[in-house]
């Protein structure tokens, strides 16, 4: 008696049921996720930067889908993706990481806003029947398998006490400083449904826009900390240049040198690019669409560049004429004492510097005299230090002459002694005078970050209580330099 061997059919499936497979399905390389965007969402992230040193857009999502456990910070143009790619990062983490938490929070709510519009019209659009809908109006989503997103306010009160495995600081320059301070505590490292790691990780998108702003201070922290700094500019997401334009003639050759026929794939618009630039200044473009620096519109030294003042090599002592100190006392506000050498030939180096807190001075002497450069010839100070402490009813400069320095502390107003250190930097004729040495990173800092306040209209620049102290002790060295100086036979 025969038996017939019976085969397995494999099920078929319709194009239909295999995208609805493929929706929810975590993506194992970085080409599969590529084409996952490609086919759901729509998108072609540039996955190859076009300037070097840059990073593409697709190095931001390959980092947040694939948890790394870092966080993150984007350093991106007007326009460049930014708020567009957080949306779909979230909308990844919905649909691949199921329990996962994550919230969003802008520079402002109309920011934060943007990014929750993108994130709706993806998900009612590709899981609407997977939607717990209550929360829509809201301004928060959870989908049926617990994954939950929401839009958080610019405030303390709503990032405090947060517990969330992912937090997309969108715009992060406009943010406040204390929201900021409070968001660094908020994520918790989990684990999905199906046992993968969700990393806790916070992330910080803006364009950089000022340098005395928060995200001057977030990317310094993060090079510091070995926190990884995505930068891409408008050459790295501008669309393909068709063959028909000419080149020669086009706005944009200065920046792209014809790279947009050859390596450009991205989705910004040559002709928006172009309208921008139009009506942009130079200064302008180059910080908010090339990403080169921050603007310097409203910064006190705007000629300051530590291409043209920075100096990395030790001052030969032979060559000095005098040293002196600038220093500017305080107990909350930082005390800070400046090194200052004048040389033979006129230049002035400051190759030192000394800023701490909550000491008295006699503490702060014990560490500024054990320094390898010796006894100043003089020190310039402030005019206030001659007031009477109230603990000890002697004035500081009082316990400084007591101690055998010489103090100079000639009042002046102070864009005096700002305009001094401009003509330093840059005088009218000849080359600059004033350089400082690296190791001088606070004053560094502060020369790029003094700054006018942006809204007073007020002459005066700003006290912002860090940056001010350090710029103070450079204006007392400056204010006071000619006293004792002999000129045309006369002493001063």
């Amino acid at each position: 008696m025969s038996t017939k061997t019976k085969t397995k059919t494999k099920p078929s499936f319709n194009k239909a049921q295999i995208k609805r497979r493929e929706l929810r399905r975590y993506q194992t390389t970085a080409a599969r996720l590529h084409g996952w965007l490609r086919w759901f969402v729509g998108i072609n992230v540039p996955r190859e930067p076009v300037c070097a040193h840059h990073n593409a857009p697709f190095d931001y999502l390959k980092r947040v889908y694939f948890e790394p456990g870092r966080d993150v910070i984007v350093w991106a143009p007007r326009g460049g993706g930014k708020t567009r790619l957080g949306a779909v990062a979230t909308l990844l983490d919905l649909l691949h990481k199921p329990n996962v938490q994550v919230r969003i929070l802008g520079g402002s709510l109309e920011q934060s806003l943007k990014m929750w519009d993108h994130l709706r019209t993806d998900l009612e659009r590709l899981v609407p029947d997977q939607l717990k809908r209550s929360g829509m109006i809201a301004r928060r989503v959870e989908l049926l398998d617990a994954s939950q997103a929401a839009v958080l306010p610019q405030s303390q009160k709503a990032v405090r006490g947060l517990r969330v495995q992912k937090l997309r600081c969108d715009e992060v320059e406009l943010f406040e400083q204390e929201v900021w301070e409070a968001a660094k505590f908020v994520t918790r490292s989990s684990t999905d449904a199906k046992g993968r790691a969700i990393r806790g990780a916070v992330e910080a998108m803006s364009t950089y826009h000022k340098p005395w702003g928060l995200m001057k201070r977030v990317v310094e922290n993060a090079n510091e900390k070995k926190i990884p700094v995505l930068k891409w500019c408008i050459l790295d997401v501008l669309e393909k240049c068709p063959p028909a334009r000419e080149c020669t003639k086009c706005d944009l050759w200065e920046e792209c040198k014809g790279v947009a026929k050859t390596r450009c794939e991205g989705f910004f618009s040559i002709d928006d690019a172009i309208a921008i630039k139009r009506r942009a200044s130079v200064e302008h473009w180059q910080s908010e669409m090339l990403c080169n620096r921050p603007s310097t519109q409203g910064a006190v030294f705007k000629t300051f560049s530590r291409e043209a003042h920075v100096r990395a090599h030790e001052l030969e002592s032979s060559g000095w004429r005098e040293l002196s100190w600038g220093i500017d006392f305080g107990f909350k506000n930082p005390f800070v004492c400046l090194w200052i050498v004048t040389t033979q030939q006129g230049e002035v180096h400051v190759i030192d510097e000394y800023v701490r807190r909550e000491q008295m001075v006699h503490e702060h002497l014990a560490e500024i005299e054990q320094r390898r450069w010796g006894r100043p010839r003089w020190i310039g100070c402030d005019p206030a230090g001659s007031g009477a402490n109230d603990q000890t009813a002697e004035s500081n400069v009082d316990l400084l002459r007591r101690r055998g320095y010489r103090v100079r502390t000639l009042g002046s107003k102070i864009l005096d002694g700002v305009e001094l250190i401009r003509a330093a930097l840059q005088p009218a004729a000849g080359n600059p005078v004033l350089f400082i040495h690296e190791r001088c990173a606070e004053l560094i800092k502060a020369l790029e970050s003094y700054h006018y306040h942006p809204t007073s209209g007020g002459e005066n620049p700003e006290k912002d209580g860090v940056h001010d102290h350090l710029i103070d002790a450079l204006r007392y060295f400056f204010v006071n330099r000619s006293r004792g100086e002999v000129v045309g036979g006369r002493r001063y």
